[in-house]
């Protein structure tokens, strides 16, 4: 932490400024200082405006005038106003914070103590408050994890990847948090390492490296973990469409976690499904009456939509179905050929007849006509012979 100075006024640093004096130090101080800006302003990705810029604008000089004395070649007008403006407000957000904690930041950011990377993208999709907050709370860190001499590697790179989706909430997040409690001695900057949720610093792997990201309370790994270790159709759908409506409630950006949830309830429905279609499988193999198996297929296929059968899976319902009812059509015939072969009185052949007739025609519709005729030509097959003996 360095000491509190006098504050830097960008009118004393005009070029026509005499760099020598009695207070030769202070300039100096001052001047790292204004580098340091400058490589606030770089790292926000602002590539073609110098602090003297800024020094020209508060002058109120006009900014044509101002870009063409810089004599580019290749930044036009436009590009130059809109840096030259996101300069200056951040520079104004510079200057709203506390002296002591303005020239830390400006300290760390001075030579090479602090390497960053991935703050650029970050800082696009934040406030300008937010900006520097965020960049307060990797430095102070980074700076907590000092171990050694060298460098310190401070990485946004994780928060890059999400901060399309989740600027919103880091927006949020950084809003509540304070810049007095962190810099002071409430613990607060201690509480951001190992938290669960919001801002997290993580010490890495490597000496003097911290990689800052962001998770949000929603915890949608949690919420999916649940949704996938339940085993009840019913409680499934209804904790699923609980979520959503939860999500969707969520003031802040939720698609990609909707997304998620919805591919996670299908991939649990499905395989809670497959276990009901192979336990009526097993089912069908266990029925031994026609009447029986027609309407557990019917109870299935009344229920399907409900239940939540693919088409796939209801094609292969009904497969199993007309192969378990051609296995039941199957063992009939066996059964009547078996009792055909020790029949030889007509009279014992056709009180056997009068017995499976009622017993085909009741079960017509299952198997049909065709059915009851090959049982019926294998009943004269069976006269004839005797008849001939």
């Amino acid at each position: 932490m360095t000491t509190e100075t006098t504050p830097f006024n960008p009118v004393d640093y005009l070029e026509s400024e005499e760099w020598e004096g009695p207070d030769r130090e202070r300039v100096l101080r001052s001047g790292r200082m204004i580098v340091a800006v400058e490589r606030i302003f770089r790292l926000r990705g602002i590539r073609h405006v110098e602090f003297q810029d800024l020094v020209n604008l508060i002058l109120k000089r006009p900014l044509k005038y101002i870009h063409r004395k810089r004599k580019f070649h290749n930044v036009g007008y436009a590009t130059f106003e809109k840096e030259v403006y996101e300069a200056f407000r951040i520079y104004k957000t510079l200057q709203g914070l506390t002296e002591s904690i303005r020239h830390f930041m400006l300290d760390q950011l001075i030579g090479d103590r602090v390497r960053i990377f991935g703050y650029e993208k970050v800082g696009g999709y934040l406030s300008y408050l937010s900006q520097v907050k965020l960049l307060l709370v990797g430095l102070m860190g980074a700076e907590k994890i000092r171990s050694e001499n060298g460098p310190l590697f401070l990485s946004f790179l994780d928060m890059s990847e999400e901060i399309e989706k989740r600027y919103e909430a880091v927006n949020d997040c950084l809003n509540r948090l304070s810049i007095e409690k962190l810099w002071g001695e409430s613990g607060q900057l201690a509480d951001l390492f190992g938290a669960e949720t919001g801002i997290i610093l993580t010490e890495g792997a490597f000496p003097n490296l911290l990689s800052v990201y962001f998770k949000d309370s929603i915890s949608i790994s949690r919420k999916i973990a649940y949704l996938s270790s339940i085993n009840d159709l019913e409680e499934l759908k209804n904790y699923f469409h609980f979520s959503l409506s939860s999500l969707r409630k969520h003031l802040f950006y939720t698609d990609d976690y909707e997304l998620l949830l919805e591919k996670a309830f299908e991939k649990r429905m499905h395989e809670i499904t497959e276990i009901m279609l192979e336990r009526a499988e097993r089912q069908m193999g266990l029925v031994k009456d026609f009447r029986e198996l027609n309407n557990l297929i019917k109870d299935l296929r009344d229920r399907s939509l409900d239940i939540g059968f693919s088409r796939e899976q209801t094609h292969r319902l009904n497969d199993f179905y007309e192969m378990r009812k051609d296995a039941l059509k199957r063992e009939k015939l066996a059964e009547v050929e078996g009792i055909l072969e020790g029949i030889h009185d007509p009279e014992e052949l056709k009180d056997y007849w009068q017995n499976i007739k009622w017993y085909l025609q009741g079960n017509r519709r299952f198997f049909g006509k065709e059915f009851e005729n090959l049982i019926a030509r294998k009943f004269d097959a069976v006269g004839a012979k005797i008849a001939a003996k």
